[in-house]
């Protein structure tokens, strides 16, 4: 199959497109800067035929798709972790953009990746395929809940979209070095606060490999879980030490003092003074993390996810192997 994906230059997109290619599949990308395509596909010893343009910009959108059998739309704006998020519709308007064009083509399958976010905070003590989205927290939440409002109308419709709600995604190899890289750091660096809740992790070369596994036909529109194996805080801060062979400092704090600490945090970041990642929003997700099931997700796809311990372990040592974490193992 051609299989075009956007996003190709972060995390997800490029290990994505190294997947494809092992599993013999040509790939196209959509960039908007090709001078990016060399440092996210080159450490994965793969290539791939680039169009420039920006996911919402439909001419550019419209060159990419044409003659590809299959499209991967990992492209998105973040911000949860800042606290600030994108202050346009480009979330949107690239969802619409991106698979209307695919669709009109007659391209099948259509994937989307989508974020656990769009479920949180929850009252459910397990997230599965049928529970409610949660009321978005920002402009970054309300962008990503309203695209997946979209999806779902198009998989409502029939049309062979297929949706992957994703959880933490870790593991080595990256072109940037923020999201699950930047908790890392900051926790192997200096401390590492410790709230109730938790996450789900999900490998980024397994969540690779189930996307690649979806590339089939015929299929019609599928819903996937994939929040990953759940881990409370204090489990999450255990395992990195061991990967890392060293003690992470820590301090347990409450969910409230956690919330009130992101708020402290946002009103800097108004004023201009300081960077933190954490805010009000991040720690209410914190806090609120749920177990996902993602069993059928896994079944489905003829798939699993590898131990935990060697996804920390080997984004630690990928971290000291391009210098970024200077700290060895006691």
């Amino acid at each position: 199959m051609l299989v075009l994906v956007t996003g190709a230059t972060g995390f997800v997109g490029s290990h994505a497109v190294a997947s494809l290619k092992r599993d013999g599949h040509d790939v196209r990308i959509l960039v908007r800067d090709p001078r990016r395509i060399a440092a996210a596909l080159e450490p994965h010893g793969v290539s791939a035929t680039a169009v420039q343009g920006d996911m919402t910009d439909p001419v550019a959108v419209g060159a990419a798709v044409k003659g590809c059998d299959a499209v991967i739309h990992a492209a998105g704006e973040v911000g949860v972790e800042s606290g600030t998020g994108p202050t346009t519709t480009a979330n949107i308007d690239g969802v619409r953009t991106v698979i209307s064009a695919a669709l009109d083509a007659g391209v099948d399958p259509v994937l989307y990746t989508s974020t656990i976010t769009v479920h949180l905070p929850t009252d459910e003590p397990v997230i599965t395929p049928d529970s409610p989205l949660a009321q978005p927290l920002s402009a970054y939440g309300t962008s990503k809940r309203d695209a997946e409002l979209l999806v779902r109308q198009w998989q409502g419709e029939g049309a062979p979209v297929t949706s992957f709600t994703i959880g933490g995604v870790y593991g080595p190899t990256s072109p940037h070095l923020d999201g699950s890289f930047g908790a890392v750091l900051a926790a192997l660096e200096t401390f590492m606060l410790v709230p109730p809740g938790g996450l789900g992790v999900v490998d980024v070369r397994d969540l690779a490999a189930m996307f690649s596994s979806a590339m089939k036909p015929g299929r019609g529109p599928r819903r996937y879980l994939a929040g990953g194996q759940y881990v409370t805080w204090a489990q999450w801060t255990r395992t990195l030490g061991e990967a890392a062979g060293v003690e992470v400092a820590h301090q347990e704090v409450t969910a409230a003092e956690m919330i009130d600490l992101g708020r402290q945090f946002d009103r800097q970041r108004a004023e201009g003074r300081g960077s933190t990642p954490l805010s009000e929003e991040a720690a209410i997700i914190m806090t609120s993390g749920v177990p996902t099931d993602d069993r059928a997700t896994l079944e489905d796809l003829g798939c699993h996810y590898r131990p935990l311990i060697e996804t920390f372990t080997d984004t630690v040592d990928y971290l000291r192997s391009i210098g970024r974490l200077k700290t060895e193992r006691s």
